[in-house]
């Protein structure tokens, strides 16, 4: 299995989204903010990484998640992504809201 970090040249005009190879784990970085994965084709397996502050315990192990279904990203975690075979994924910011 290959490993590929989100910081890779995206395939599609769309820069909030990626491609994932069949048999190609992908990093997708801690963010400072709440992010959400949307699965636009395919499968994906999801599972968190590190052992930073959410344990294997909270995060409740590995997802799996078909088209049309999304996870909310906590911010400072980092997660890996492959698509079961291939997929397609949106990774999305909301905007912040200040006082």
């Amino acid at each position: 299995m290959n490993i590929v970090p989100m910081t890779n040249l995206h395939q599609t005009a769309q820069p909030w989204q990626w491609a994932l190879p069949p048999r190609t784990a992908t990093r997708i970085a801690a963010g400072a903010q709440p992010r959400w994965l949307r699965v636009v084709e395919g499968r994906v397996w999801l599972t968190q990484s590190g052992a930073g502050e959410h344990s294997a315990q909270d995060r409740g192990g590995d997802l799996w998640l078909d088209a049309g279904q999304r996870h909310c990203l906590p911010p400072g975690a980092e997660w890996v992504a492959e698509g079961w075979p291939q997929a397609r994924i949106e990774v999305l910011e909301a905007p912040l809201i200040t006082a």
